[in-house]
């Protein structure tokens, strides 16, 4: 069932730290994370320090950041196995972090992808 308008808004009011935590128990739960893509590739955002591929517990979160920029976007699924087995490795040996559910304005927790791969398998 897709989000609304107002439940995605509802949930960029959360704070970081609470939107990082329902990111860690969706991804776990329903075993899939979410990005945007295009035709040439994932997206990277440059924070003026590290290069990092967004992510998002929701394809309908991901779909509501391909806006004005980003508008040729589209969210594309990775299986929770596949980004830990394949993308955490590839990613850091590629020098990349991870922003985390971040908001329209970009407000979102940034970490390398073996402490998120840490949180994503603790139990």
């Amino acid at each position: 069932m897709p989000l609304t308008e107002e439940q995605i808004n509802d949930f960029y009011r959360l704070t970081s730290k609470e939107r990082f935590a329902q990111f860690v128990a969706q991804a776990q739960e329903k075993q899939v994370v979410w990005t945007l893509a295009n035709d040439q590739g994932c997206v990277l955002v440059d924070t003026g320090e590290e290069q990092c591929l967004l992510l998002w517990h929701d394809e309908d979160l991901a779909e509501s950041w391909a806006t004005e920029e980003y508008q040729g976007c589209r969210a594309m699924g990775i299986p929770l196995d596949d980004f830990l087995a394949k993308w955490v490795p590839g990613m850091t040996q590629d020098g990349f972090d991870v922003a985390l559910v971040p908001t329209r304005a970009g407000e979102g927790e940034v970490m390398s992808p073996e402490e998120l791969a840490g949180e994503l398998t603790a139990e």
